[in-house]
């Protein structure tokens, strides 16, 4: 081909773009070509159906297998995947978010993240609050400031009272069994994620030993079918040292995002095994992206 073939030209008034091609003789010949326009909206796909991503059929299979019941309790909390091992942050030759196969059993969970963190996820909730107030034409963010503690007794029963009334909080003595948990590790975020269910069941007030205690401040932040719940926890006070001085409290602190009534989503999985329309799937990438985008913004406050 010759060397003086002309490369194309791009012309921001023009719809045709000129350059030249090899004839039939072998001689270069001038063609102008129109320029394809973006089309005004674009059809998900040639067949006209999304598909669904196999990261969000993954957790919604998951979840579709676990959320049977009445008592349910769907949440994602964010944290650090960790090797047993080397008690570090796990590593994977992976470039974006994976889910962790139930067989890996050499990792662990830690729910918990810095102070820093904490304070950022507090400012940036409660500046949601502020915007979202009327005449913000959207869904409004609500907000509530919780003190509350955790009683765990020796028969796994929780009890949870109102740390400044000392009363029993409606629905706050429960047998809590975990049912089934779905790790996430995010190589681009400073955080993780698990997606946990459980179950929540309402049982009598329990008698015998106190085996662990959470004293929690609590900022809960509402937002349609979910609640962000932004928690210090604190665990009971220590003996006195030798000195005579108090050690400092255990203090952690976590973030989760939680159904607000997992009966919404257990309706639209009905509706999926009578083959009706639905809005499963929808339901289901609402709740990743507010636990996806959680832990991207915490990645300037680690």
């Amino acid at each position: 081909m010759s060397s003086n073939r002309k490369r194309p030209r791009f012309e921001e008034d023009s719809d045709e773009v000129e350059g030249n091609i090899l004839g039939a003789n072998g001689s270069l010949v001038e063609k102008k070509a129109t320029r394809l326009k973006l089309p005004s909206i674009l059809e998900s796909t040639i067949f006209g159906v999304l598909p669904t991503s196999d990261f969000t059929r993954v957790v919604g299979d998951f979840l579709f297998e676990n959320i049977d019941g009445e008592y349910v309790e769907i949440e994602a909390k964010l944290g650090i995947l960790k090797d047993n091992h080397t008690k570090q942050r796990i590593k994977m030759n992976v470039l974006c978010e994976t889910i962790i196969s139930p067989d890996l059993k050499h990792l662990k969970f830690e729910t918990n993240m810095s102070a820093a963190q904490h304070k950022h996820f507090n400012g940036i909730l409660n500046e949601r609050v502020v915007k979202t107030k009327p005449p913000y034409p959207g869904a409004p963010v609500e907000y509530k400031h919780l003190y509350e503690t955790d009683r765990i007794y020796e028969n796994k029963i929780r009890v949870t009272t109102d740390s400044k009334t000392g009363e029993v909080i409606e629905g706050g003595v429960v047998e809590k069994v975990r049912i089934a948990n779905l790790d996430i590790y995010s190589p681009n975020t400073q955080l993780d994620y698990r997606i946990t269910v459980n179950s929540e069941r309402p049982v009598e007030m329990p008698t015998g030993r106190i085996v662990h205690e959470r004293n929690k401040d609590r900022l809960s932040y509402t937002h349609q079918l979910f609640k962000i719940d932004l928690t210090q926890v604190k665990g009971p006070e220590k003996a006195r040292n030798y000195d005579g001085t108090m050690p400092p409290q255990d203090v952690s602190h976590e973030l989760e995002v939680e159904f607000i009534d997992p009966q919404v989503l257990i309706e639209e999985k009905i509706k999926v095994k009578r083959n009706q329309p639905n809005r499963y799937v929808e339901i289901i990438e609402v709740f990743l992206h507010n636990i996806r985008y959680l832990a991207h913004i915490a990645n300037a406050h680690a």
